[in-house]
């Protein structure tokens, strides 16, 4: 029996608008400034990001996941965070395209020290 261990996800949603209604259009357009590129970071509620042209967006979330193995981990961050990904973008009447989404998990990414 293997134990459960807590990992540390980064995991983004990318997709792209698809033919929004004009009132959500308004809405994103009036919001733009509040959800610029520039203020990307990857939080537990999730960062919501979009260019002007309201072609691509982008969706991260730091998410901790715990399950017996890192494979069940990894699988189950990508899937945690499509949902959550999807529960926002439907709340907000956003169509899109099928998300794309990538997990990195941050307790196996190695820092390479300064000399």
């Amino acid at each position: 029996m293997t134990a459960e261990a807590t990992r540390t996800y980064r995991v983004q949603a990318t997709g792209q608008f698809t033919s929004l209604s004009a009132d959500v259009t308004a809405q994103l357009r009036a919001e733009q400034s509040e959800h610029d590129l520039l203020l990307s970071a990857f939080t537990s509620e999730g960062t919501f990001t979009y260019a002007p042209s309201l072609t691509r967006f982008m969706l991260r979330y730091l998410l901790q996941v715990c399950e017996e193995s890192a494979a069940e981990a990894d699988e189950a961050a990508l899937i945690e965070g499509e949902l959550l990904a999807t529960q926002f973008l439907e709340s907000r009447g956003i169509t899109h395209t099928p998300l794309t989404m990538t997990a990195t998990c941050l307790d196996d990414v190695k820092v390479k020290r300064r000399r």
